[in-house]
């Protein structure tokens, strides 16, 4: 069977690689339109680094700032809407998943003008070029063809997808990771390692993408305790590089059963999809026990020294996660509408190593409550 390797074009890494952005873009074009988040960015003085090396490139860049977690439609509507032109010759986010997805979706809408309903299930063919830089070690979304979206009148949270929205330049730099808080460490270190798992795990895995899922769950499992609780900045660059490998993994294989029912989670009952897929993984991994290959389980049992559903459970109490639903949110929850949004992510769940029945699901969800 023939396979491609999707990445993107060009991958700029290391400590300090962020000084490259304004060189970077030089290569690129002479405008472009800049995302960041709400705070971080500014308050570490890197927001300034950065504009005056726009500056001093003589770079046309227009600045927005205060993107939010959990981009929405009408975000998207509001920013489309007082974006002046559109000659554009790229789109940069700076930030966490959030920022780095917006910049995707804005990158697709200002060159199509396109109604992004439309694109559920469709494959995206055209858009800006796209440069990712993120602040964050979990989401990978400056690996992949993928950007979440959410519908918030319909409490639908679903995927962009196309070989258009990989990044045609993605920065990883380590530094850019070191002032995350605990959780927010531990949170998205969580997605990363489920993007891993799942990649390995998944229906699409080849022995070339298991280089990629290997190395990231190693990687994971054994610095992501320590960027948490010690707050190493050793630990925290090698979760940035483990989260882009995670990125590349899912990249190409695309996630599985977890991916499909945190997303509802997310989107119904705003549980943070890092954490909404921790306490997924333990019945995840119980879940599809008996179709694993005897090769990959015995890789999962090395790794966690033990069974792999009971010590995912402890690894995310080491990292102080939650293990139930009742944790994070105290609304009753809607059974019926969770199933009916997981089997809606149709290419999720028959990724799923294991066959899934719509009972399977409904059980998986009740286990987790």
């Amino acid at each position: 069977m023939i396979h491609s390797l999707d990445l993107p074009q060009r991958i700029i890494y290391g400590n300090g690689s962020i000084e490259s952005l304004g060189t970077e873009l030089k290569k690129i074009g002479e405008k472009f339109l800049l995302l960041t988040g709400e705070h971080s960015l500014k308050k570490s003085g890197v927001l300034d680094k950065i504009l005056e090396d726009i500056k001093k490139h003589k770079l046309n860049v227009i600045l927005i700032t205060g993107i939010p977690p959990e981009p929405s439609l009408e975000i998207v509507r509001q920013l489309c809407d007082n974006i002046v032109g559109n000659n554009f010759d790229g789109i940069i986010g700076i930030g966490g998943g959030s920022v780095m997805d917006m910049a995707k979706i804005i990158a697709f809408r200002i060159k199509t003008k396109a109604n992004l309903l439309e694109y559920k299930g469709k494959e995206i063919e055209e858009a800006l070029p796209i440069i990712a830089i993120p602040t964050t070690a979990g989401t990978g979304s400056e690996a992949t063809k993928f950007a979440v979206i959410t519908d918030k009148e319909k409490k639908d949270k679903f995927i962009l997808l196309g070989k258009a929205l990989i990044p045609t330049l993605s920065i990883i730099d380590p530094e850019l990771t070191f002032t995350m808080s605990p959780l927010v460490t531990a949170s998205t270190g969580i997605d990363a390692f489920s993007h891993a798992l799942e990649s390995y795990l998944s229906r699409n895995s080849t022995c070339m993408i298991e280089c990629y899922s290997r190395s990231a769950l190693v990687d994971i499992y054994n610095f992501l305790p320590k960027s948490v609780l010690e707050n190493s900045t050793y630990a925290k660059e090698r979760m940035a590089y483990a989260a882009f490998w995670a990125g590349i993994a899912i990249n190409n294989t695309k996630t599985t059963l977890v991916h499909a029912m945190s997303r509802p989670l997310g989107g119904i009952y705003n549980i943070p999809h890092g954490i909404a897929n921790g306490i997924l993984l333990p019945s995840y991994l119980r879940f599809n026990a008996p179709f694993i290959p005897d090769e990959k389980l015995k890789f999962l049992k090395n790794l966690f020294n033990g069974d792999p559903a009971e010590k995912m459970e402890d690894f995310l109490k080491t990292l102080n996660l939650p293990t139930r639903i009742n944790q994070v949110t105290s609304q009753p929850l809607d059974l019926e509408l969770l199933v009916k949004r997981t089997l809606e992510a149709k290419f999720n769940v028959e990724n799923n190593l294991r066959p899934v029945r719509e009972e399977d699901i409904y059980y998986l969800f009740q286990e987790v409550m």
